[in-house]
């Protein structure tokens, strides 16, 4: 005959699976986190950020670079060469209100002569 009562197994089991719930979740975030006291050694380890970082004193840190797929390093080709990363920004020219060219059928003003 068993000495517990199928309740006390029961209560038992209960915190036999409690613990080991414990303990997978525990051991579960120190797997999941990254304890290394340096994120990255080289700009090649921040690749996974996506858009570009680099390494700066063991932390990625955003470049500025894009547009996204651009080609990042010393270009060796024509298509390299067009398609290299950039800092650079699109600022849009308003004619209209620089130039006076608010109606796109109006006829181009005269070219400024040369000096």
């Amino acid at each position: 005959m068993s000495l517990l009562s199928s309740s006390g197994r029961a209560h038992a089991s209960r915190r036999a699976l409690l613990a080991s719930v414990f303990l997978m979740a525990a051991s579960g975030c120190s797997l999941a986190l990254d304890t290394e006291p340096a994120q990255c050694t080289t700009d090649a380890d921040c690749e996974r950020f996506g858009t570009y970082p680099v390494c700066q004193e063991g932390v990625c840190m955003p470049s500025g670079l894009g547009p996204q797929g651009c080609f990042r390093g010393n270009a060796s080709t024509e298509e390299q060469f067009l398609n290299q990363c950039t800092r650079a920004e699109c600022q849009p020219f308003d004619n209209c209100a620089r130039l006076g060219l608010c109606n796109p059928s109006d006829a181009l003003p005269d070219l400024v002569p040369r000096p």
